[in-house]
Parts: structure tokens; sequence; C-alpha cells
């Protein structure tokens, strides 16, 4: 194993650690986790659900429903989403999405704050030439006005604040 992997092996053990302590969970602000091991880019996103639907709780009428959805449907889109440099070659190859709202057996109870948790896996046929992700997930959800990213590639662990008027982040 060389050197990079033994950090990027490092940083996928640790974050799931980290992930699993409570977050502040802030209205208007979410994370996001970089990780680059190779030709694979994944991200992690965590948000509270009021950044992505304007609510918390189990969808009650229709048009929370159609909010749910939507917003969906529209994160499982993740290479519009998600923008990585575009001569890297990067295609999406899976995408996990949990949060209570997305299984309504799992009743959320009112007035508990509820959280979005989303995996995207990316392939890479150039991943030498990664060094750049646009976030595009400003302009569906614009409850969302920060995005606190960390990363970690092989030329190093690095972190961004990211926001509607600056959406790109570099490594």
């Amino acid at each position: 194993m060389n050197r990079w992997s033994c950090c990027v092996v490092t940083l996928l053990v640790t974050l799931p650690a980290v992930a699993a302590e409570p977050a502040p969970h802030v209205h208007g602000v979410a994370s996001l986790q970089v990780a680059i091991d190779g030709n694979t880019l994944t991200l992690t996103l965590e948000s509270p659900l009021d950044n992505l639907l304007g609510f918390e709780h189990t969808a009650r009428s229709e048009q929370e429903r159609t909010a749910v959805r939507a917003m969906r449907e529209r994160l499982e889109q993740a290479e519009s989403v998600f923008v990585p440099s575009p001569a890297a070659h990067c295609q999406a190859v899976s995408v996990k999405l949990e949060s209570p709202v997305l299984q309504p057996e799992r009743q959320t109870a009112n007035g508990a704050h509820a959280d979005l948790d989303g995996e995207f896996v990316f392939r890479c046929r150039n991943p030498g030439q990664l060094r750049e992700l646009e976030v595009t997930i400003f302009r569906s959800f614009p409850n969302l006005r920060r995005l606190d990213v960390q990363i970690a590639s092989p030329r190093g662990q690095s972190a961004a604040r990211l926001s509607p008027q600056q959406r790109s982040v570099t490594w």
C-alpha cells in the first residue's frame, strides 16, 4: 500500500466515526466530504431536511409528498448536482439517499430534527485530471446557504466553504 492509499484508508475509516458523532443541526448549512481514491470519487452529503424541503417531518400533504419526490429525483441526478473536472471524465455509478422522509414507515416525530444523508460515487477515466468540483445544489434548494466541504485527495487534505455565490472547490 503506498503512502496516499494509507491516508485515504485512514480518512475513510475515520469519517464514519466522525459522522456518527452528532453534528450540529443548523438550518441553511450542510456538509460535504470529498474523497478521491484511485479512479473513485466519493461524495458524502449531510443536510438538515429543512435545507432541502422546508420541513423536517414525514410528508403530510400531497404538496409535501411532491416536494419529497422532487428532492429525491434531483439528488439522484448526481452528475448535474456535482460536476467534477470535465477532463477527468467522471461518471456517476451509484447514489444512496437515506432519510426518514424517504421511508414513510419511519415516522419523524413532530418537532424532531431530521437529516438527509447521501452518498454519491463516481468513477473517473482520467483521475489525474480531477482537480475541481462544481456543486450546483444551491440552484435547486434555495434554503441551503452554506456547504462546508472537506477534501481528501492525492494532493492532500483541505477544506472549503461553498455558497450560492461560490459553488466550486479546487484541490
